[in-house]
């Protein structure tokens, strides 16, 4: 609890943030109403919104960047696409750059996914936690961690509701300790430099409809991914990893109300490195973990929130828990691995939406989430976490 009051003052902060900019892109609205007829006919299709993206957890300080949502239709039969951009700077010294195109084209028939971005993170890892490791010095494990990403994904419809299809990727990351704790950090637990390249093949099960592609109201959505990474295609390590990420969204006790529920399941074979192993954390599953702190070879997380709609308003309230299982350590090197990561670990939080992209339902979202290590994170960003 020793980040509350700080987390607090950043709540406190980002809320009125948050207010401000809403009513700006209100206005922003109402001005384009002002257009002449021929000026809507051609942006009917288009919409571009631009917000402030906050972060605050204990790992990686205070962030604040921006981010860009590009609402579009490749073509009038298909469902919306949407092209994401953001960039982010924390008190860290730390920053992030990423760009998404999300693609439905030929009446959906085809559905292209392509992504990219570069991170530098100066993590300050918290050793206050359930892993007790006498021999460190002072309270945190200092690293400077550099990432670069690319992926694509590519799907083809073969009934109303199933999709198959494949991807590639690759993540090249390069770690070095900032402090001696973090050096020890590193060898204790088999964190070294790595690259790898994947090819894989993806199968769906998706009922969601044309409108309802990012917030939808009652549908399921499955996805199954198979992935290797072979030495032959620049990997450092030779290895498979397999998830399932399964989604369920009915409707609520009123109108536009949402009860969303997951379960995410990924498991990584036994050469993995330590940069792909699975991990708890991240804005999306199990809010309120420092990413990259945790980590086995294999998660099993479900969690669940509840999504109001304020009547008449383009606000939403949302309630959200979760917990996740850790397992099977991971192979890590000769000095160490990640046997100690293995366990239970829970968070919970709430939210405060506003609707930004009402005909998309594309939600600017502002969470606050407490975990089971008794961490307070915030974040500000687009799209439902799930």
């Amino acid at each position: 609890m020793k980040n509350l009051n700080k987390s607090v003052s950043n709540i406190i902060l980002l809320l009125s943030l948050l207010l401000s900019t809403s009513t700006l892109a209100q206005e922003i609205d109402s001005s384009t109403k002002k257009k002449t007829a021929n000026e809507q006919k051609e942006d009917s299709t288009r919409d571009f919104k631009i917000m402030p993206t906050i972060s605050s957890n204990p790992t990686s300080g205070t962030g604040a960047g921006v981010m860009g949502s590009l609402i579009y239709q490749a073509d009038k039969n298909s469902s919306p696409s949407q092209a994401l951009v953001s960039g982010q700077y924390t008190d860290t010294k730390s920053y992030n750059i990423f760009a998404m195109n999300n693609v439905y084209n030929h009446s959906d028939k085809y559905h292209f996914i392509t992504g990219g971005g570069y991170v530098l993170n100066n993590s300050s890892l918290n050793l206050d936690s359930p892993i007790d490791i006498p021999v460190f010095d002072t309270e945190s494990a200092d690293m400077e961690v550099k990432i670069i990403a690319i992926f694509q994904q590519m799907f083809v419809k073969i009934t109303d509701s199933i999709y198959l299809g494949g991807q590639a990727y690759y993540i090249k990351q390069e770690v070095q300790a900032t402090n001696n704790n973090g050096a020890d950090f590193m060898s204790m637990f088999g964190v070294k430099n790595n690259s790898r390249t994947a090819l894989g093949g993806i199968a769906e099960y998706d009922t969601r409809s044309k409108a309802e592609k990012i917030y939808p109201r009652n549908a399921e959505h499955i996805s199954f991914a198979l992935n290797y990474f072979p030495k032959a295609l620049g990997s450092d390590d030779s290895f498979y990893n397999t998830s399932i990420n399964a989604r369920k969204y009915i409707k609520g006790f009123k109108g536009d109300d949402v009860f969303a529920m997951q379960v995410y399941i990924k498991y990584c074979s036994e050469d993995a490195p330590d940069g792909a192993l699975a991990t708890l954390g991240t804005r999306n599953v199990l809010r309120g973990f420092p990413l990259g702190q945790y980590k086995t070879r294999m998660i099993s997380a479900l969690q669940a929130e509840y999504r109001y709609q304020i009547t008449d308003t383009h606000f939403r309230l949302t309630a959200f828990a979760g917990g996740a299982k850790l397992s099977h350590g991971s192979k890590g090197t000769l000095t160490g691995n990640r046997d100690s990561n293995n366990g239970d670990y829970y968070s919970g939080g709430m939210g405060f939406h506003y609707i930004l992209q009402e005909n998309a339902g594309v939600d600017y979202r502002l969470d606050l989430a407490y975990s089971s290590d008794e961490e307070v994170s915030v974040y500000a960003t687009i799209n439902q976490a799930f």
